[in-house]
């Protein structure tokens, strides 16, 4: 049955195609909740996102597409200069093509010349959350190498809201600060490994998204300087019946703009009438440490599904030391947020 299929990258028209397989595989997946992606969805995800996009198809004589490897590439700022991450999402087989093959199976093969392509083009890390049957999958065939699990720092509603500090401004803004180059140099100076959040990628991931009514940008300044920037998800999160901090952007040291972000996201949480607030960071991170001290509490993403990061190194210095050591992320580096 694979000797009738092509495999071969993305072609202008076949979203079309891709959206009919996505969409039935994930219907069936997510069940009755699950709403179809649209072709606005699709294109602002590959076709608009300024560092293009990455894509492997299995596709059958009639066009339908039976498997898809895809990636999101990422600007990250490391030791190293500016390296290229791929954010691996929506991997998937047509339900009609998984019976039948001989291992390894055309999801695999489709996979394998995703990973030579970014060898070849210099992407630095693939980087993804595959569930288990993926997860087993990808270690045994692909190379994926595991990371740490992901577990959540998450905060009772019922707590008080964390109070605003003397001197700050919080409001809520409709665009990308104009200098939040200058706040993110100065987190960058902080940071030894980071995808990069300067003006394009930020209005890429939360303004032109299609689903930018989901999210909420806050700005926290003083004095009229930018010294935080929130992102907020406050109608949904991987935790039952949470509001999400997706992004965030203050400086290490500075506990008082942490405070006015966390007191935004406190108040928007128990306005929103959520049970928790939760978030997502690298447990070493200063930030973990700021929000324990506000109140959250690290708690097992395996109370309700376990999250793992895993990784493949296919062109950069880095190694698993160095990525468990200094990759600093949040939960909108992902797209479960």
């Amino acid at each position: 049955m694979s000797a009738e299929l092509t495999i071969r990258g993305y072609q202008p028209g076949d979203e079309h195609q891709i959206l009919a397989t996505f969409n039935r595989v994930f219907r069936e997946v997510c069940g009755p909740g699950f709403v179809d992606r649209t072709l606005e969805q699709w294109r602002w995800q590959y076709l608009e996102n300024p560092n293009g996009h990455r894509m492997s198809l299995a596709v059958a004589p009639d066009g339908t597409i039976v498997s898809q490897y895809a990636g999101v590439p990422l600007l990250a700022d490391s030791p190293h200069g500016p390296l290229v991450f791929v954010h691996c999402v929506d991997s998937m087989t047509h339900p009609d093509w998984r019976a039948g093959l001989k291992r390894p199976g055309i999801f695999v093969l489709t996979g394998w010349p995703f990973s030579a392509h970014s060898r070849r083009i210099g992407d630095a890390v693939l980087y993804g959350f595959p569930v288990d049957v993926a997860f087993r999958i990808g270690t045994r065939y692909l190379e994926y190498h595991f990371l740490r699990v992901i577990d959540f720092l998450i905060r009772d509603t019922a707590l008080p809201v964390v109070p605003r500090p003397d001197g700050f401004t919080v409001e809520r803004v409709s665009a990308i600060p104009s200098d939040i180059g200058t706040l993110y140099a100065a987190v960058r100076a902080e940071k030894t490994l980071l995808l990069r959040r300067d003006f394009d990628y930020l209005h890429w991931r939360y303004v032109r998204n299609p689903s930018h009514a989901d999210y909420e940008l806050w700005t926290a300044r003083s004095n009229g300087e930018l010294r935080g920037f929130l992102v907020l998800k406050p109608g949904s999160g991987l935790a039952p019946d949470a509001a999400t901090i997706a992004d965030w952007m203050a400086r290490e040291a500075d506990a008082a703009a942490a405070a006015a972000l966390l007191h935004v996201a406190s108040r928007r949480a128990a306005e929103e009438k959520k049970v928790r607030l939760m978030t997502v960071f690298p447990e070493w991170s200063r930030e973990w440490q700021a929000l324990l001290a506000h109140g959250f509490v690290k708690t097992p993403s395996a109370n309700w599904l376990e999250r793992r990061l895993v990784y493949l190194v296919t062109g950069s210095p880095l190694d698993e030391p160095s990525l468990q050591a200094n990759w600093w992320y949040a939960l909108g580096d992902s797209d479960l947020a």
